[in-house]
C-alpha cells in the first residue's frame, strides 16, 4: 500500500483501500489546501506532488512526494487543520481514506489500531529528523567557509612589524577619504568629479592590501587586520559591503546581496556611502556576478535551441533570486521550460516565486526548500525527473572539493542521456580575493580551470565532453559538462 504503513498486514491495506477514492489529479492542481480541516488520509498512487507551506503570501515547496507517499495523518491524528498544501507537480493519482471509515476499522479490527499507530509513530519520526536537518539557516551544511560569526582582529602576528608602505597607503586612504566627504559638505564639486575621487581611493587601497599580501604571505593576517580596523569604517558606509559583512543571512552572497549586484543601483549612509557603493558595485568581483546571470541566460537559450519542441527540465541548485531564469521570459515568444529552483533559504524562495507571479510564468516554475549538500549525500527530500540541465553558479566557492564531487555526481544522476550540468566558481586570480577575505569576511574556495578539469575528471562524467570558460571580466569560469 505504501512505504509509510510498514506496519500494517497485507489484510489491513485491503480494509483500509476497500472504501477508498481514487481521484485523478492535473499537474499544478491543488489536492489538500493548507488550513483545510479535512480528515482523511492521502495516499499517492502514482505522480508527484509537492507539499507547500505559505511563506508572505507565497507558496514555498518544503518536500516531494511520489508513489506511496502519505499524506494527512497529522490532521488525522489531531483533528486539526492541515498545516501545508498538497499540489500535483505532474499528473498524480491519490487514494483518499475519509478519516471516519478508518476510525471505525480502527475501533473493529484487533490489533489493526497498534499496528496503524506503530506505522505513523515511524513515519512521523523519520519526518521529524529530516525537518530537524533543515534547521539550520545556512546555505550549506558543515561548511567552515560559511560563518556565521566574525574572525578576531586582535593580536594576529605581524600587526606590529607592518610594512611602512602599507601604513602610508592607509593613511593616505584616509586622507582622501576625509577630503571627499568635505567636498560633498561644502558642495564645492560635481558628484562626477567626487565620485571618481573616492573610487581611485578604494581602488588604490584594495591594490596595496592585494600587493601586500602577495610580497609579505607570512603576515598575511596581521596585515588583513590592520586595513580592517583602519578602513571599516569607511567601507562599511556602503550598503552593498555592509550587507556582505553581517551576512544577515548566514552567509555573504546570499539572494538579497545578489539581487542588490543585479540591480546596480548605488546606496549608503552618510555623505560617502553612495560613492562607495558605486565603487564597490564596480569591482572586478561584482562585475562577475553580473555577467554569470547573462552568461547563463545564454546556456540556456542554447539549450532551448537544441530540444525544440520539447519542454525543457532545468533544475537551478542554490537559485537564489534566479533572474537567469526570468530573463528568459523578457521577449516573445515565451520559452518552453519548466524550471525547479532549490535553495535552502525560504525567503530566497518566496521572493523568487514573487518575481514568477508578477511576471505571470508560475507555471513554469517550481520552488523546492531543501539543503543540497544533502541532497549529494542521498538525504534529501527533493525528487526530480530526469533533466535536460542542472546547473548551480553562486554555492561550489563555498563547497570543499570532495563535496563538490558528490554534487557532480548527484546531478550527473538526474541528466537525461546528453543533458548538460553547469557549474560556476569564482577564479583564483580574481583581484579582489584579498579585499573579500580581510575587509568583508566574504571568504571564498577560489579554483582554477584545472581545479574544475580535475574535480569532474573524479565525477561520474569522467571521460565526457567537458569546456571551461570565463565570463568577461575573467573572474567567475563555468565549467560545462555532457552527460554521453
Amino acid at each position: 500500500m505504501s512505504v509509510g504503513f510498514e506496519f500494517l498486514t497485507q489484510d489491513d491495506e485491503r480494509l483500509l483501500l476497500e472504501r477508498a477514492v481514487r481521484t485523478r489529479y492535473k499537474p499544478g492542481e491543488l489536492i489538500l489546501e493548507e488550513g483545510s480541516r479535512r480528515q482523511a488520509v492521502f495516499v499517492i498512487k502514482s505522480g508527484l506532488a509537492g507539499v507547500e507551506v505559505a511563506h508572505l503570501g507565497r507558496g514555498v515547496g518544503i518536500r516531494q512526494l511520489g508513489p506511496g507517499a502519505v499524506f494527512g495523518e497529522v490532521s488525522f491524528l489531531e483533528s486539526a487543520a492541515a498545516s501545508a498544501s498538497v499540489v500535483a507537480r505532474e499528473e498524480a493519482e491519490v487514494d483518499i481514506i475519509e478519516g471516519p471509515y478508518v476510525h471505525s476499522l480502527l475501533g473493529s479490527v484487533p490489533g489493526l489500531a497498534a499496528r496503524f499507530y506503530q506505522s505513523l509513530a515511524v513515519m512521523l519520526a523519520k519526518r521529524l529528523r529530516e525537518n530537524t536537518a533543515m534547521l539550520p539557516p545556512l546555505l550549506v551544511e558543515d561548511v567552515p567557509q560559511v560563518k556565521r560569526f566574525h574572525g578576531v582582529r586582535t593580536g594576529q602576528g605581524g600587526t606590529s612589524d607592518l610594512p611602512p608602505k602599507l601604513v602610508d597607503a592607509v593613511e593616505e586612504f584616509k586622507t582622501e577619504m576625509m577630503g571627499a566627504d568635505r567636498l560633498v559638505k561644502d558642495s564645492k564639486v560635481g558628484e562626477a568629479e567626487i565620485q571618481t575621487k573616492v573610487s581611485a581611493a578604494c581602488t588604490s587601497m584594495m591594490s596595496r592590501l592585494r600587493d601586500q599580501i602577495v610580497a609579505d604571505r607570512h603576515l598575511e593576517k596581521g596585515i588583513g587586520a590592520y586595513v580592517f580596523r583602519e578602513t571599516f569604517s569607511f567601507f562599511m558606509l556602503s550598503r552593498l559591503l555592509e550587507r556582505a559583512y553581517m551576512k544577515p543571512r548566514g552567509y555573504a552572497g546570499d539572494f538579497f546581496t545578489i539581487e542588490m549586484i543585479y540591480n546596480d543601483e548605488p546606496a549608503g549612509d552618510g555623505r560617502l556611502g553612495r560613492f562607495i557603493d558605486r565603487w564597490a558595485l564596480d569591482i572586478a568581483a561584482c562585475q562577475a556576478v553580473k555577467n554569470r546571470r547573462g552568461v547563463l541566460s545564454g546556456v540556456i537559450r542554447e539549450a532551448l535551441n537544441t530540444h525544440q519542441g520539447t519542454t525543457l527540465s532545468v533544475t537551478s541548485l542554490a537559485s537564489g533570486p534566479a533572474r537567469e531564469l526570468f530573463d528568459l521570459f523578457s521577449a516573445q515568444p515565451q520559452p518552453d521550460l519548466k524550471a525547479t529552483c532549490i535553495d535552502i533559504d525560504n525567503q530566497a524562495l518566496t521572493y523568487a516565486a514573487g518575481i514568477a507571479d508578477v511576471l505571470s510564468v508560475k507555471e513554469h516554475f517550481s520552488f523546492t526548500q531543501d539543503n543540497v549538500v544533502r541532497l549529494a549525500h542521498g538525504r534529501g527530500n527533493t525528487m526530480l525527473q530526469p533533466q535536460h540541465l542542472i546547473y548551480s553558479i553562486g554555492l561550489t566557492d563555498y563547497l570543499r572539493e570532495e563535496l563538490v564531487v558528490k554534487m557532480i555526481n548527484w546531478i550527473y544522476d538526474r541528466l537525461l542521456p546528453g543533458g548538460m550540468a553547469v557549474i560556476g566558481n569564482f577564479e583564483s586570480s580574481n583581484p579582489n580575493k584579498a579585499f573579500m577575505d580581510h575587509v568583508v569576511e566574504w571568504e571564498l574556495i577560489h579554483r582554477t580551470a584545472d581545479d574544475m578539469r580535475a574535480m569532474f575528471a573524479r565525477s561520474k562524467f569522467q571521460g565526457s565532453p567537458l569546456t571551461v570558460r570565463a565570463e568577461d571580466a575573467g573572474v567567475n569560469l563555468f565549467a560545462v559538462a555532457q552527460r554521453t
